[in-house]
């Protein structure tokens, strides 16, 4: 077999003996079954603990325990197995959740009660059984849809994609410094809000430039596709690669928004790993540790420095004032389910549909649509009794506004199965251009778990991807 520069991919690289090459990654019974006992065992021993902080320590520390046996279990069927979706969704609602609770949290105390905590926490346990049991309402069968049956295309036209997306990524940006990188690079180590490119809270004609900061998001996965096939390239090419990469990534981590600076951790992890010819202890198992560290330690001094700026943060010797925090705390999502759960239905009914309505028409811009609805009719701010700041709940909190628990059984379900499908893309037989697709597929669900608001608009660089690759010619 030969292999020319311009058509290379690993998925012609003669895989096709392994026997595991034509099912998708999907979790096993066993993991699933493993990991629902120590819901079922959380849900049982954590009412006996007095205070909201040890109630929630208690159920951390067993779902997180039953989590790493499942996903042991689930390893049993090749490192591979390991790259799904689901799996990022599960831990994208631990870590926003429970997470933090492996540590001391004192301050929790004064933020919300027994009964409260009660709330939330039955809601995290039983939508993440929920979605557990959703896993497995897809089968582990191939792609049959013809859409996300994607070919490959050449190196030299993936460099152009990844050149394009890094200039219509950065286009905002750079308009609003006259090009100047310098002065772009500058104004990341700003405070947040303070950057030249920062939108405002309704959207104009001007943000519709702003809009293609999504093309950003395609960056880190192309980055770690073209990595693996750098011999393909040239060195300028590679260096241009990984200097926009770079940049990408200090880009959301300078901004303070850790969902950000994990998502693209995530789709750059998943670019590379799933192009690699074969995943081993030390090109699967080390690179995750190594993102998981980068992903704790980040995401704690993101949360000393995004009101002051790295640049303060940093010249001031911030890190090391008695200032910053001696723990790891998130944001404190379960209190914010919490007080959702405590004021709804009393205090407030259930949003139903307007919930959904309000996902899907939230990514069309306010330029085409001037009388699209700024908001739910009752913001979670409202609900949750908040004044003068800003509150997230995740998407349980937002499915328990929409319709209560019900809301939260079938959402979780629904995200359960949609990740379930959307694994049958990881696939040996893949294109790596369907394979970058899949990653972002994968930042999406996982950007989803902070916020179901935000899915309609991150799968649009999956669309942008899909209708290039089909209607674009590519010869």
């Amino acid at each position: 077999m030969t292999f020319s520069q311009s058509n290379y991919s690993w998925s012609d690289a003669g895989f096709s003996n392994d026997p595991k090459r034509y099912a998708p990654p999907a979790a096993s019974v066993a993991g699933t079954a493993c990991f629902l006992v120590s819901l079922a065992l959380a849900y049982s021993f954590y009412p006996s603990e007095e205070t909201a902080t040890l109630m929630a320590t208690v159920v951390a520390r067993i779902v997180g325990i039953g989590f790493i046996v499942s996903v042991f279990l689930d390893s049993q069927q090749g490192l591979r197995n390991l790259l799904r979706t689901d799996l990022l969704c599960i831990v994208g609602v631990y870590g926003l959740t429970l997470a933090e609770f492996l540590f001391p949290q004192e301050e929790f105390e004064v933020m919300t009660t027994p009964d409260q905590t009660t709330l939330a926490l039955n809601i995290v346990l039983i939508g993440l059984a929920a979605m557990l049991v959703g896993r497995h309402l897809m089968p582990p069968k191939p792609m049959e849809s013809s859409w996300l049956k994607l070919d490959d295309i050449s190196n030299t036209l993936l460099f152009k994609v990844f050149v394009v997306s890094a200039f219509l990524g950065y286009l905002n940006m750079l308009i609003s410094v006259q090009f100047n990188v310098i002065d772009m690079v500058d104004a990341m180590l700003g405070a947040r809000f303070t950057q030249p490119w920062t939108r405002g809270a309704l959207g104009g004609w001007r943000t519709l430039v702003n809009e293609l900061a999504l093309f950003s998001y395609i960056i880190p996965p192309l980055t770690g596709v073209i990595w693996n096939r750098k011999r393909f390239f040239s060195k300028p090419q590679i260096i241009i690669v990984l200097a926009i990469g770079a940049l990408t990534l200090f880009h959301s981590f300078a901004s303070g928004t850790r969902n950000i600076f994990i998502a693209h951790l995530a789709t750059l992890s998943m670019g590379y790993l799933l192009t690699l010819p074969k995943n081993t202890f030390r090109n699967t198992i080390l690179p995750l540790a190594a993102i998981a560290f980068i992903t704790v330690y980040g995401s704690y001094h993101m949360l000393e420095f995004r009101t002051i700026g790295l640049r303060n943060y940093i010249d001031n010797q911030v890190y090391a004032s008695e200032s910053t925090r001696d723990t790891l705390a998130v944001d404190y999502n379960l209190a914010s389910i919490g007080w959702v759960a405590d004021a709804m239905p009393q205090n407030h009914d259930f949003l139903g549909l307007e919930v959904l309505n309000w996902a899907l028409v939230r990514p069309i811009p306010r330029a085409l649509w001037p009388s699209k609805p700024v908001g739910l009719s009752v913001s979670i701010e409202e609900i949750a009794g908040a004044e003068g700041w800003t509150v997230a709940a995740t998407y349980l909190g937002e499915c328990y506004m929409m319709a209560g628990m019900f809301g939260v059984v079938s959402m979780s379900m629904l995200f359960g199965a949609l990740a379930a499908w959307w694994n049958r893309m990881a696939m040996r037989e893949q294109s790596d251009y369907a394979l970058v697709v899949y990653a972002l597929g994968f930042f999406a669900a996982g950007i989803t778990m902070r916020s179901m608001f935000w899915l309609t608009t991150a799968i649009l660089p999956v669309i942008a991807l899909i209708v290039f690759r089909k209607y674009v010619p590519t010869r």
